[in-house]
């Protein structure tokens, strides 16, 4: 029965339109702006891409919806993702646009192309926050696992980062302007202890519940895993990789959470979603009761924290 209960979940066709149901809802009790449309259009957007995603790199034995289910709940239950602030929304997909840049180079004959795109993605979105240029080294440590690491797609790699910035560089001198990479990146590195004591209370709760199912997912995906092709192995270490650096991230720049915890869910969504495919037993059953209880939990504090603060309730 458990087994069973499991597998429904995991595999079933209801699983992805009942997610997007509640997270429809879910949205519909945050809204406060009209921007958050576009929040919510790329949040779809991702949604589907992880269907896609799973189906390009056969990460997962089974068509499973189940990574774009925990995707969807997850970033719907974290309303304050939902604004559009800066345009931090955008972030996330063009992360998406380098992952999946990243895991086509595993040995490809057009690695360099693939590496280019990916540090490309990478640069547009520090054009939006340009803290995000911290994750460049990712990227290099993720070329070594995926065996695409190279002189030449080191430099492709550079090139790709530079792109935009000679462009922008090149209008603003055109236009004679000063060349706004002169100070775009000046704070960067600025570290202030009262960024944490501003932290408000519904992120710090989030980002628990979220770093908790990630933690969670990404240890008992490196032991599922070792059983696994050696291709799988290297694309979940990968994922892995990707939600240490970026937990690391938030918490050395708190100013970046709202760019980088959702890259973190999406991780976590991909981890929890091969774990729940690969392997069917007691642990993976109370596993995925526990993410629904905290999810469940992490939904209604947000939902409560919302109506306060907007209504004084």
């Amino acid at each position: 029965m458990r087994n069973r209960f499991q597998y429904h979940i995991a595999t079933g066709r209801l699983t992805l339109p009942v997610t997007i149901i509640l997270s429809v809802i879910l949205w519909i009790i945050g809204f406060n702006d009209k921007m958050e449309a576009v929040s919510f259009l790329i949040g779809g957007l991702v949604t589907y891409l992880l269907v896609e995603l799973n189906t390009s790199f056969a990460l997962i034995r089974s068509r499973s919806s189940l990574p774009s289910a925990l995707f969807a709940v997850l970033y719907s239950a974290s309303l304050f993702l939902h604004e559009y602030g800066k345009g931090e929304c955008w972030i996330l997909l063009l992360f998406m646009g380098s992952l999946y840049c990243l895991l086509r180079s595993y040995e490809s004959k057009n690695a360099s192309a693939y590496i280019f795109h990916a540090f490309l993605w990478l640069a547009i979105a520090s054009l939006i926050k340009p803290g995000i240029i911290h994750s460049a080294p990712l990227l290099l440590i993720t070329m070594s696992q995926l065996r695409a690491l190279s002189t030449r797609t080191f430099f492709a790699g550079i090139i790709g980062l530079c792109t935009p910035y000679w462009i922008i560089t090149g209008y603003d001198i055109y236009s004679g302007s000063s060349p706004m990479v002169y100070t775009w990146f000046d704070n960067i590195l600025k570290w202030d202890i009262d960024t944490y004591r501003n932290i408000p209370l519904q992120h710090l709760i989030t980002t628990g519940c979220v770093l908790l199912l990630s933690a969670l997912s990404g240890i008992f995906s490196i032991i599922t895993s070792q059983s696994d092709k050696v291709k799988n192995r290297i694309i979940i270490s990968v994922i892995n990789t990707i939600g240490i650096y970026e937990t690391i991230l938030i918490i050395a720049q708190p100013v970046m959470l709202k760019s980088v915890l959702p890259i973190i869910i999406t991780m976590c969504a991909l981890l929890y979603g091969y774990i729940m495919i690969q392997k069917s037993n007691r642990f993976t059953y109370l596993f995925m009761i526990v993410s629904f209880v905290v999810t469940a939990l992490m939904a209604v504090y947000n939902i409560m924290s919302h109506f306060a603060f907007n209504f004084g309730f």
